[in-house]
């Protein structure tokens, strides 16, 4: 079937619409599994991340997803204007949620599903050029803090720090993050984009798992419960992130190990006893 499958058919560019989708949410599971690692541990993020820059192979992965990024909003603009070309004049009584027949399955995540899309298409790039390439929004650069020669960082791998550290010295990535977090601004607007991420898979697991034939009556509850919960999952763990960071409940910050790359032997400090002290007397540079 997939063989012959002509994907500048409408049918085609659904299934290519849900194999884009589920291949985005699969990076979400790896993507929430490592940054909830933040919670447990500043230091152990850092590890992480810095783990993460020394594969080459990441800078594919990003390539690749890039291109199934493009590709889902390529085809889904495709299928809004084949839609609208189908019916330029619009329904006179428009239906937000369920109808009353039993068979119905409109929600009003499938009813906002392009506005959903839109809020995510503006994140993405916020996201990655906030965190990723390290650009703080509500809190300073400071030596000792996003800046500084310490080991870890994604986006600063290689890069030497604006004090002079060696190029071996990279950016605090946790750092970065808890200061950012506990600005109510940066976590609103990221706990606005899961809710709203959220919003979007609510409808597009269960619709493209039923675009791929997995639309069996026998099972199609336990597909749309599992849809839901894995949904509420995703969505709520990155939502937990900023939402814990901004509360209190947990401070990454107070569990950093920086470990400074010198010639002389590896010195480890605690972040938690020169944080402070940095912030108040470090300059600040942009």
């Amino acid at each position: 079937m997939i063989s012959k499958l002509r994907f500048n058919t409408v049918v085609g560019k659904k299934v290519l619409m849900a194999v884009t989708g589920l291949a985005m949410v699969v990076f979400l599971i790896g993507h929430l599994v490592g940054n909830l690692q933040l919670l447990w541990s500043g230091a152990q993020f850092n590890g992480y991340a810095k783990f993460l820059t020394a594969q080459p192979i990441v800078i594919l992965i990003e390539l690749g997803l890039l291109a199934i990024f493009v590709l889902h909003i390529v085809d889904a603009l495709v299928l809004l204007n084949q839609n609208y070309s189908a019916r330029p004049v619009p329904y006179h009584t428009k239906t937000w949620g369920r109808t009353k027949s039993k068979k119905s399955k409109k929600t009003w995540a499938s009813t906002l599903m392009m506005w959903s899309g839109i809020v995510i298409l503006a994140f993405v790039p916020f996201h990655i050029w906030h965190f990723k390439y390290h650009h703080p929004v509500a809190s300073p650069v400071v030596n000792g803090g996003h800046s500084s020669g310490v080991v870890a960082g994604v986006g600063g791998a290689g890069i030497a720090a604006s004090n002079g550290a060696s190029g071996q010295d990279v950016l605090d990535l946790a750092l970065l993050v808890t200061n950012e977090f506990k600005s109510p601004l940066v976590s609103g607007i990221y706990a606005f984009a899961m809710l709203v991420l959220g919003f979007h898979m609510y409808h597009a697991i269960s619709s493209s798992l039923t675009t791929l034939g997995a639309n069996h009556p026998r099972f199609q509850k336990l597909i749309m419960f599992g849809g839901n919960a894995f949904t509420l999952i995703i969505a709520g763990g990155f939502f937990l992130i900023p939402a814990l960071i901004l509360s209190g409940v947990v401070d990454p910050a107070k569990t950093i190990s920086v470990a400074q790359t010198t010639s002389s032997p590896a010195k480890t400090i605690s972040v938690a006893q020169t944080n402070d002290r940095q912030l108040a007397q470090a300059p600040v540079s942009r």
